[in-house]
């Protein structure tokens, strides 16, 4: 079970984990940006980007998000240095791209479901690329809409690889990078031999779940249901930790140059 980070001894060893050195990565829905009802209007708020921004001023930030990199952009309204979309499928041009048999694979179960759910209440099927997303969030029964979506995705060919959500499947190549494998690499790219991860669904309990790093682990939401070291209750208590983030790294930086001048 997590322990709440607003602890004393969650702040201090959140405190340990916080330097230069250190990879800061986060989920986009619900941990940066609030969920809400119309996944297409989710916005990060202007303190938090505010906040953000300064963060990427001090160290290595990354975002490993299931929307589309362009998607995320879009939302985020700034650029972090690594940006994985695809529940970490999709890399910057230039790093591992964008794998195009995984497009045309998420094309092909977009076109076998599109027949049996477009005239469905409450269901709308999100392109991504090299993923697709199915949302049922406004479906009047949810419980029946997932149903009926795990049996539509059962006769899908090629099978898929299924990560749960917050009223929302997500259907991915079986062959295609995850999020645990997308921090890994983003930390062997930057070099550095720890992580502060912070994420509030399904989808990143692989990242709390990987073995064989130093990882510093923040579940938003109930601390019971994680695998992550710590929790906050509310996606609004990320912007004073973030904050508290910034602090820290300030105080490395000056220092880094006092001692550079004395």
């Amino acid at each position: 079970m997590a322990q709440s980070l607003f602890s004393s001894d969650g702040l201090v060893a959140l405190a340990r984990y916080v330097a230069p050195d250190t990879l800061f990565a986060f989920d986009l829905d619900g941990t940066l940006a609030p969920i809400v009802d119309d996944y297409a209007a989710a916005k990060v708020e202007e303190p938090m980007r505010t906040t953000l921004d300064r963060l990427i001023n001090l160290a290595k930030v990354a975002v490993i998000t299931g929307r589309s990199r362009k998607d995320a952009l879009g939302i985020l309204g700034l650029e972090p240095h690594l940006l994985i979309g695809n529940h970490g499928a999709e890399w910057p041009s230039g790093d591992t791209s964008r794998d195009w048999g995984h497009v045309r694979c998420s094309l092909k179960w977009q076109e076998q479901l599109h027949d049996k759910l477009f005239s469905v209440q409450g269901i709308e099927i999100e392109f991504k690329g090299e993923s697709i997303s199915l949302h049922y969030r406004k479906a009047d029964d949810p419980e029946q809409a997932a149903a009926q979506l795990t049996a539509e995705i059962s006769k899908l060919d090629p099978k898929p690889r299924i990560i749960g959500g917050k009223f929302v499947i997500n259907l991915l190549p079986v062959e295609a990078f995850t999020k645990g494998e997308a921090l890994v690499a983003a930390m062997y790219s930057f070099n550095v031999k720890r992580a502060i991860y912070v994420g509030d669904d399904v989808t990143d309990e692989e990242i709390f779940q990987l073995k064989g790093i130093d990882l510093f682990g923040i579940h938003i939401g109930n601390g019971t249901q994680t695998a992550a070291q710590y929790y906050v209750s509310k996606q609004s208590e990320l912007l004073g930790v973030l904050n508290s983030m910034v602090g820290i790294l300030e105080l490395h930086q000056e220092d880094f140059h006092f001692r550079d001048i004395s």
